[in-house]
């Protein structure tokens, strides 16, 4: 494992935990001063534009880090044709919302107020851009810019969401512009960044008919796979907010967000693993990176599972009230999915790097599938518990399935992928005492 690639990996995880921590004080502030029922309206409204932005990207994000990595084409050229891409997409996007606002807002948006939804689409062209150029930086393993990018949108976010709800008195039209503004305060430093440290901007470059073809070729076998896994992970709340209510949104929501936090160790090394793999020709470097991270992030997983389970309890009613107590059960019920579901993560990155986006394309519909079918047999029956055991399931057999393709391309048995071995803990003894001897 080289220096950058730690040195990368720790500076990800050091955004991923500010993140948090950020995203989790906006989460405790949203859903105490909008209650249950409010918390699930807003959830509703970022979700219209979150789920346009996933559908109609077209995988463009995916193959620029793919291209930028195997340096084929001038950056300034991807970055001339992905603003090009960017703008025809959003504008697709925002008339693809205006038609599901008018038509279908009753059955998905329940009790959402439709001037909420067409206000929040006027959002969609720097959304879109953001997530274009942000990749770029991703691309060039300039993690530094990368993270700060991820990390200032949701810090401009809260400090919006503190002034609108504690001084201004705004309930939800605050916390709606909230989210605005941390688009755009990326999108404007973005730009700062571009030509601070690629010596480049948006008039720069030339439009590329060749990268164009090859990164929808490429990326919409990634896209494709991108949105049955957000369909996998959202699918549930418009199923919630169908059979039942925003009030079941949003203590669904809150379980969600909880939970999904464990994933902060396998976001950030596959972040990192997606470049170093897909800029690699060695294949045993590459087959013993993605199986020692695999092996350890399942491990770290398993010991947050653990603690996140006998802590939810007091996490929820600590930190969002006694109105969010049902919230804990829905999170264990969760738990066994989201781990495994870590490993999920990596080895996806690591077959989107080697050219095989594809392979997870067909894990998606299978997991999809399941996913729909049992959210609608059990939503109906055991209300947000049921929603709860088919995410865990249908997160569980994704990372079966992935597995199995895994060990076929690469020939790395099961045991090295998910058990850790003698060299992994000689390495934690040598940290121990390390970290020992300097206190």
């Amino acid at each position: 494992m080289s220096n950058s690639f730690v040195k990368n990996t720790i500076m990800t995880l050091s955004r991923q935990i500010s993140g948090i921590l950020l995203g989790l004080l906006a989460s405790i502030i949203i859903a105490r001063s909008l209650g249950p029922e409010g918390n699930g309206l807003y959830q509703l409204i970022v979700l219209l534009p979150t789920t346009l932005m996933t559908l109609l990207n077209l995988g463009v994000g995916t193959s620029s880090v793919y291209y930028v990595g195997q340096k084929k084409y001038d950056i300034k050229d991807i970055i001339k044709t992905n603003t090009a891409s960017g703008a025809v997409l959003s504008l697709a996007a925002v008339i693809i919302g205006l038609i599901g606002v008018m038509f279908f807002s009753d059955k998905f948006f329940e009790g959402v107020p439709p001037n909420y939804l067409y206000f929040i689409l006027l959002i969609m062209p720097l959304l879109m851009l953001n997530d274009f150029y942000l990749v770029i930086f991703q691309g060039v393993q300039d993690f530094k810019s990368f993270n700060s990018l991820a990390l200032l949108r949701q810090l401009a976010a809260l400090i919006t969401l503190v002034l609108f709800i504690f001084v201004l008195k705004i309930g939800l039209v605050g916390t709606v512009i909230a989210f605005i503004a941390g688009v755009v305060t990326q999108f404007i430093v973005t730009l700062i960044l571009l030509n601070k440290n690629l010596k480049t901007n948006l008039l720069s470059g030339s439009f590329s008919k060749a990268y164009f073809k090859e990164s929808f070729s490429f990326g919409f076998k990634a896209h494709f796979s991108n949105v049955l896994s957000f369909i996998n992970y959202r699918a549930d709340i418009y199923l919630i907010s169908m059979f039942l209510n925003p009030a079941a949104v949003g203590l669904y929501g809150v379980a969600v967000s909880i939970a999904e936090r464990l994933w902060i160790v396998s976001q950030s090394i596959s972040s990192v693993l997606y470049p170093a793999i897909s800029s690699s020709s060695d294949v045993d470097s590459k087959n013993k990176l993605t199986s020692v991270i695999s092996r350890n992030v399942l491990f770290f997983s398993i010991i947050a599972g653990i603690v996140f389970y006998f802590a939810s309890d007091l996490i929820f009613r600590l930190l969002f009230g006694e109105a969010y107590a049902d919230s804990s059960d829905i999170l264990k019920m969760l738990l066994p999915g989201i781990i495994l579901f870590s490993v999920d993560r990596i080895l996806s990155n690591d077959l989107a790097g080697r050219g095989k986006p594809e392979l997870n394309m067909y894990t998606s519909i299978f997991t999809v599938a399941s996913n729909i079918i049992l959210n609608i047999l059990l939503i109906p029956k055991v209300g947000i518990a049921g929603a709860a055991i088919s995410t865990s399931v249908t997160y569980s057999l994704s990372t079966l399935v992935k597995m199995f393709l895994f060990k076929r391309e690469t020939g790395v048995s099961y045991s090295k992928m998910l058990l850790l071995q003698k060299e992994d803990l000689i390495l934690f003894k040598r940290l121990i005492n390390k970290a020992v001897k300097r206190s």
